[in-house]
């Protein structure tokens, strides 16, 4: 029989009572603290407990209905970013090469692809880590800025003055993201915005 994926009940893979806590809506946090550096986070569902076990879930533990949960929240998000802007491509953040051999697949790429089917735009999985890098999980705020402080770079030049939208399941602290941004600035690529599953508010 099928069971939250959240608390256990019987009955439907998200229950009614969890489904308060994994409601759609939209969120803005803002990364940077100049112009030419700030970029906007859109994000659908608030972090909790809840969102916690949904995404770890989908990451960890390759539930079919939780990577569906994340792909329509990161959709929901994405959509809202379109009815202001174009985007040329979409640039998953990618999992530390140690955590995806352990998987057995890039996550945010897989929960990307139907987002990008739908809305007929390509994914450029061109960002891969320059250095190894610690599992941000367990550190605190200054502590992810340092470690993932020039941990990018872009592999794709011809890219340079597209525009392009970060995809991530989860924004915390903002170093992923914006470490990821001032790697695709420095390529050329205009970096719209980024899109989340869920945010962490206030950033910790």
């Amino acid at each position: 029989p099928e069971r939250c994926i959240s608390c256990g009940a019987l009955g439907l893979s998200i229950c009614s009572e969890c489904r308060r806590k994994w409601n759609l809506h939209r969120y803005s946090t803002f990364l940077g603290n100049s112009t030419a550096d700030k970029i906007q986070v859109t994000s659908s569902v608030l972090y909790s407990s809840i969102a916690q076990k949904i995404l770890l879930s989908a990451k960890e533990s390759h539930i079919k209905r939780a990577d569906q949960l994340v792909s329509e929240a990161i959709r929901h998000s994405t959509l809202n970013i379109l009815r202001n802007d174009w985007i040329d491509v979409l640039v998953p953040i990618p999992s530390r090469p140690k955590a995806a051999r352990k998987r057995g697949r890039q996550f945010i790429y897989e929960i990307t692809d139907p987002i990008s089917m739908e809305f007929k735009i390509p994914i450029a999985p061109i960002l891969r880590h320059t250095r190894a890098v610690r599992d941000q999980s367990g550190l605190h705020h200054n502590e992810r800025w340092n470690n993932l402080k020039g941990a990018f770079v872009v592999d794709a030049k011809q890219l340079s003055g597209q525009k392009a939208l970060l995809v991530d399941d989860l924004v915390t602290t903002g170093a992923t993201l914006y470490e990821a941004a001032r790697a695709l600035r420095y390529a050329g690529i205009q970096v719209i915005g980024a899109v989340t599953a869920a945010v962490a508010q206030p950033l910790r």
